[in-house]
């Protein structure tokens, strides 16, 4: 066997332990993620287009290669088969050691000793009340952001605040890259994901001024670390949440509207539901439908379907037993850690 076929047995052989062993993903998280986010990263920062889907299609160029060849030289069935499983073993080495392998970690709670919050009405209704204020508020006093400055305290807040939460720190090099097939993203509504090969950002060109800071906040929680889809969404919320610029705030708390209406429908009476959703001001509103509306008209429905399926199975193969349900799981998450740092003051 080539060298490099067996040094990629090994890797995938830790990979594999990380996939069953929570010690191992732990280790990997904690000791080796970090230090391969910042190579990877350093490297992809030397270009100012992303890589990820370049990789993605030499890979696929690769395999079309194999076959065509084993066709044209009339290799056997197990010569071909050989050569294929060879380049899909890098293919999963390459994905899984780059950021893969933080999906099989300690989760949050458990790491840091984080009591969940029972989802109860009382507890909603108090965050409802909260919310809506925070959100109006924000939109009466937005009035635009610069991106360079919300990227600068990004990965400030993920640098010095959530490292405490046992995340890697992101670096001054670690830009927001840009999809190069971006209409493909549009299509099935994909505002942003997180490249794992180059451990690069991604946020969609096409989106609103008022989506743009907490998409961003998001995918950069990814590269921290963070694979939970809901604990994306809540640090990318609480970045947000914290920044000075209203406009960014304003960002964070329209963008979780859909599932706190979700939840609202699900707790609160028809009546309760119809109070609080005329309470939300008329530009958080307008705002809302218009994003839904908008994207509404770039959807691809079957590409959207096939995505939205084969994503599902992805993260459900990757232990996220919901699927792409976890993003519902956000509002939980900030009604959790709020009571958690309470808690955390009241003990001072």
């Amino acid at each position: 066997m080539k060298k490099k076929t067996i040094i990629g047995l090994v890797l995938l052989a830790f990979c594999l332990l990380c996939r069953f062993s929570r010690e191992v993903a732990d280790f990997y998280a904690q000791h080796l993620y970090p230090g391969i986010c910042t190579v990877l990263s350093w490297l992809g920062a030397r270009l100012p287009f992303s890589l990820e889907e370049i990789v993605v299609l030499a890979f696929v160029v690769t395999f079309v290669d194999i076959l065509v060849k084993a066709i044209k030289h009339k290799e056997g069935f197990l010569r071909w088969l050989g050569r294929t499983t060879v380049v899909a073993m890098w293919l999963y080495v390459w994905f899984y050691m780059g950021w893969g392998n933080n999906y099989y970690r300690t989760g949050l709670y458990e790491r840091n000793g984080i009591r969940k919050v029972r989802f109860e009405k009382e507890a909603f209704t108090r965050f409802l009340t909260d919310y809506t204020a925070q959100l109006n508020r924000a939109a009466d006093e937005a009035d635009g952001f610069d991106p360079e400055i919300q990227e600068f305290e990004i990965r400030a807040f993920y640098s010095d605040y959530v490292t405490s939460y046992g995340y890697a720190a992101l670096h001054k090099w670690q830009h927001i890259k840009k999809p190069i097939l971006n209409p493909l993203f549009s299509a099935v509504v994909v505002h942003g994901y997180m490249g794992p090969f180059f451990c690069e950002s991604q946020v969609n060109r096409s989106l609103l001024e008022h989506e743009y800071p907490y998409v961003a906040a998001h995918e950069m929680g990814h590269l921290a670390g963070i694979t939970s889809e809901a604990e994306a969404s809540y640090w990318g919320f609480e970045c947000c949440r914290r920044s000075g610029n209203a406009s960014v705030r304003y960002s964070g708390y329209l963008s979780i509207l859909s599932y706190v209406l979700s939840n609202a429908r699900y707790l609160l009476t028809e009546e309760e539901f119809k109070q609080f959703t005329g309470s939300i001001c008329d530009k958080a509103k307008t705002d809302y439908t218009a994003s839904r509306e908008y994207w509404k008209g770039k959807i691809v429905k079957w590409i959207e379907s096939t995505q939205r399926w084969f994503f599902n199975l992805f993260l459900r193969s990757n232990g996220v037993a919901e699927g792409v349900k976890d993003y519902f799981g956000v509002v939980g998450m900030i009604m959790t850690m709020d009571a958690h740092r309470q808690a955390e003051l009241v003990e001072i």
